[in-house]
């Protein structure tokens, strides 16, 4: 009876593709913010303002905290906390080399949390293909992976 043992090894791809616009809007906060509270008592609400805040953009974060009596004893009554955030929008446009370079990056930072061993990365391959108003890349990683299972061969 004899056993002999052997690794089996392939080549197998990974591959991401993303189009970016060249031009590109952001959202970012002002600094300006309003607060509004409101009271729950079971599903009874009781809004303690009167309007929205006059942003234009805004982006809403909301909180509810319970009363407690005591350190396990809630009561039925919540108060709401609405906090809106003024938002402006910002327009950036990129040329294609720029929007060509943080697609590059994103796509190989994605590749990579894939691949459990980097070493064995053999080769990237980047096609990027320009159009009037976007860039669109595809980041291929070449893989050098063992596929092979264990087994008993007897004979």
């Amino acid at each position: 009876m004899f056993m002999q043992h052997g690794e089996i090894e392939a080549k197998t791809w990974y591959t991401k593709k993303e189009k970016m616009d060249l031009k590109q809007v952001s959202l970012n906060k002002t600094g300006n913010e309003k607060k509004r509270y409101d009271i729950k008592i079971n599903n009874f609400k009781i809004n303690l303002y009167k309007t929205l805040p006059n942003f234009e953009k805004y982006d809403t974060i909301n909180e509810d905290k319970k009363l407690k009596l005591f350190s396990d004893f809630y009561l039925p009554i919540t108060l709401g906390i609405s906090t809106y955030y003024e938002l402006q929008e910002e327009k950036i446009e990129l040329n294609k080399e720029e929007a060509k370079e943080i697609l590059i990056e994103k796509l190989k930072s994605e590749l990579s949390e894939e691949i459990e061993d980097k070493n064995s990365i053999k080769d990237i391959l980047v096609n990027a293909k320009e159009e009037k108003d976007s860039v669109e890349v595809e980041v291929i990683y070449e893989v050098l992976e063992k596929i092979g299972t264990e087994d008993k061969i007897i004979y």
